[in-house]
Parts: structure tokens; sequence; C-alpha cells
């Protein structure tokens, strides 16, 4: 058999057994809906479906992890969110793929053992005090969080192997944004509640749709690093849409989406090297339209709550009000509980996530009664990546992550002048690396230690299979 009618027989097979999954997908619901069992019916027919969709996807099965880790979207019936659950079948397909020999074995180079030295202070940290029965006891605090970071490696692990070519990464590029604007939809047709109001005011959360729009912030970053400054200024269509977009990050109200805006102009000259006095020039008209959109605030008109809170991050003059002044109180709280704990325990902090008998009283016996701020620290929702690694785990594993860090900047930086033929590719790789220098300007402001770790790996992991796609495509490299 020639190599073009085996490729044909396998793809028909695979045809074949997408069918199989979808007619048997459609039939399960079918049945469980005429028994009147709509959640089983749902869950049933998402497996079934899911699995089909990883047959045809075939060896890009590795797009369901951006997708479902973008989108938050997770199954009614399985306990894990759209991050998790994203991981969990790239490591069992990565696996069972590398079983039958078509998916590549991680090569551990440096790029990959530098994560090692973080991992390996975490599973210490783990056997000197291991969570026992926690582990299945909760999903705030406890096992739950190592899970998370296990998850996190394995797919990282499972990532780096892939390589990404030109057609993959325009697959890619519209698999995020399909995500992102799954995100938004959701969140504008079913708005969460304001946690801050709630906490520091004493009175009951409201929801509210316009905290759907931070996803508009991570668009303005996708569609940035697909079109130059120079492209979006002549054209009248793109200004338009990244005007919307910047206008509803503002109403938005959350201050690291308004950075967002501000930063990846910046961040994509510093990537790329390109278009600096036209950054520059734009980037001081952007300032002045602002300073006088400040100026006749209150006088010729008043912005929305939402934007001066997002704007108190750089006007004086909004920070003494409650709507902005709020989440600054409530960091500052945090970082009293973060300090106390690392000073009690520099070495180990508190010794990871297991359940000491204090954290179980509050979670099942006076979590209403007790002060909020000692719930947020018990649940490891520290509010800044460094302070929750070194209040976690420890000033040392704060320490790695900081190498771990440094190396991240340093790898993204050099992935970005090297990727720079075709589109889709360079498109990706500024996505992923603007993504992950975001993060680290924020770092202070916001982080988890096990959800950081989640959503950074991810990132990382498909920055390395971009550059390794692009490598064995451009530069002849086997891997």
């Amino acid at each position: 058999m020639s190599a073009r009618n085996a490729t044909a027989y396998q793809t028909r097979i695979h045809q074949i057994v997408f069918g199989f999954f979808f007619i048997a997908a459609v039939a399960v619901a079918i049945r469980s809906l005429m028994f009147g069992a709509f959640s089983r019916a749902a869950l049933i027919a998402s497996v079934f479906a899911g699995i089909g969709l990883i047959v045809a996807l075939q060896e890009r099965y590795w797009l369901l992890l951006p997708f479902f880790a973008i989108s938050n979207l997770g199954l009614r019936g399985l306990p894990f969110n759209g991050a998790e659950l994203g991981c969990l079948i790239v490591i069992a397909v990565h696996f069972l793929r590398l079983g039958l020999k078509q998916d590549q074995p991680a090569r551990f180079n440096m790029d990959l053992l530098i994560v090692l030295p973080f991992f390996f202070w975490i599973l210490f940290v783990f056997f000197l005090n291991p969570v026992g029965l926690a582990m299945f006891g909760s999903d705030t605090i406890g096992g739950r969080f190592y899970f998370q970071i296990f998850v996190a490696c394995m797919a990282f692990v499972a990532m780096s192997t892939q390589r990404i070519d030109e057609q993959s990464a325009k697959c890619l590029f519209f698999v995020i944004l399909g995500g992102m604007l799954y995100s938004l939809g959701k969140g504008v047709l079913f708005p969460r509640a304001d946690p801050d109001e709630a906490i520091l005011l004493g009175e009951a959360a409201e929801a509210s749709s316009r905290y759907a729009f931070t996803v508009c912030a991570n668009i303005y970053m996708l569609l940035f690093a697909r079109y130059a400054l120079s492209d979006i200024l002549i054209s009248p269509g793109r200004m338009v849409i990244f005007a919307v977009l910047a206008m509803l990050t503002v109403f938005s109200g959350k201050r690291r989406s308004f950075g967002t805006l501000a930063l990846v102009p910046l961040f994509r000259v510093f990537l790329e090297g390109k278009q600096k006095a036209l950054t520059a020039l734009m980037t001081c008209l952007a300032v002045l339209i602002l300073a006088f959109a400040i100026a006749g605030d209150g006088t010729l008109y008043r912005l929305p709550k939402s934007a001066r809170r997002a704007l108190s991050v750089v006007v004086p003059k909004y920070e003494t009000t409650a709507a902005a002044g709020m989440n600054d109180i409530f960091r500052e709280h945090m970082r009293e509980q973060a300090r106390f704990v690392i000073h009690e325990s520099p070495w180990f902090g508190r010794k990871g996530f297991a359940m000491n008998y204090k954290e179980t009283a509050w979670m099942h016996f006076g979590g209403a009664k007790t002060d909020i701020f000692v719930g947020h620290a018990y649940a490891g929702n520290w509010h800044s990546t460094w302070y929750a690694y070194a209040a976690d785990f420890g000033i040392p594993c704060m320490i790695l992550w900081l190498l771990f860090t440094l190396y991240m900047i340093r790898y993204a930086y050099r992935a970005c002048r090297t990727v720079t033929i075709g589109v889709w590719l360079p498109t990706c790789c500024l996505f992923y690396a603007m993504r992950i220098l975001v993060d680290i300007a924020f770092s202070y402001t916001s982080g988890h230690s096990a959800t950081t770790t989640l959503s950074t790996l991810i990132s990382y992991g498909t920055l390395l299979a971009i550059v390794g796609g692009y490598r064995k495509a451009h530069f002849d490299i086997s891997t």
C-alpha cells in the first residue's frame, strides 16, 4: 500500500470511528431524556461526543487544552474546571499515543528541566505534610490544589512534545478566539457576582455582566498579536474593533485588564523590536486622549463607576472612592496574613495545602463567622504570586519560581525573534509570549500557587510546541 493510500485509509478509519461515537452519543442522550435523566443525558452525550472529537482531531487533539483552559468549559457532573479537564484529556491521549508510538517522547533539555526544581520542592513539602484524606475532601483547600499542580506539570510535558506547524497554528488561533468569545457570551448571559463589594462593604454581592468584559482584554491581546500597529492604523474597521474592545475592557472595572491594554503594545515592541517610534507616538496620543477624558469627568459628563475603578491605577483623584480603592485594602490585608505565615515558617510556609485542625474548623464550622481574610488565607487566595509561593511552600519555593520566571522571559524573547516566517505561527508565538509577560507584570497583585502554576505551564508548554514546530519546519531539526 502506497503512503497516499495508507493516509487515506487511516483518515477513513477516523471518520468511521467519529461517526460511531457521534451516533452513540445521540442515541444515549435520547434514551436518557426519555426517562427524564437530563443531567445524565448531557454528561453521557458530552463524553461520547468528546471521544469522537478527539478521534476526528487526530494528531491535533492538543487543541482541546487551550480551548478548555481559555473558555473554562466544564462538564456538569464531572468535578473538574475547564483547565483541569483540558489537561486530563491531553495527558490521557498523549500517553495512549505514546504507547502506540504515534507521539514522540519528551526530550528533557533545559527548557523542560528548568521546571523540575520547583516541582520537586512542591513534592518535598507535600511529603513533609501530606494531605491524607483531605485529597478528596474539598475543591477549595486540601489536595485539590496539589492535583492542579500535578496535572499542570504532566500536561506541560505532553504539550512540549507537540510540533505545531503553520496550519495547526491557524487552527490554534481560531480555537483561542472561539474560546474567548464563548467565555464572553457566557459571562454576559449568566453574570457572576462581585466578591469584592460583598467582602469589604458587607453587602450582598450583585450579579453583573460587566465582569465578562475582562475577556475583551485577552481578545485585544490576541488580535494585537495578529496585526501590527501599522496594520491597525491603516484599516478603519480594525481601528473600530480595537476601540470597542478597549472601551469594554475599561467598562469592566478590572484594573489588570485596563493595564493589559497599555502593556500589550509595549510588550510587542520588546519582543519583536519593530515599530518603536510609531508605538511611542501612539502611546503619547492615547495618554492625551485619556487625560482629556478624565479632565471632563465630573463637569461635562460622568464616567461609569466601573471605569473610574479601572482608571484608579493611574488617576489619583479616583483612589479615595470606595469603588476604586477596595481591592487595594483587600490585598493589603492578604499581604499582612502572608507576611505573618512567612515570618512563622520561612522555609516551608504553611507546609502546602494540607488542612490542619484550624483550617478544618474554619471550613466546616466557622466559615461564616470567621474573619474572611483568614478564610482566603486558608484557601491560598493570597492575590500575589510571590506571597503565594512563599506563604504556601516557603521562601525557597518562591526563589525557584523566580528562576523559572526569568528563564521564561528569556525564552519568550528569543522565541519571538526566532519565529518570523509565516502568519499564524508568529501570531500564536507572540500571543503566548505576551500572555506570559502580562501575567508576570501583574504577579504582585494577583496569583495563586496552584492556579498560577496551572495557567503558566499551559502557556509555556504551548510556546515550546510552537517553537519546536517552527524549528522542525524551517531548520530541518528532527524532534
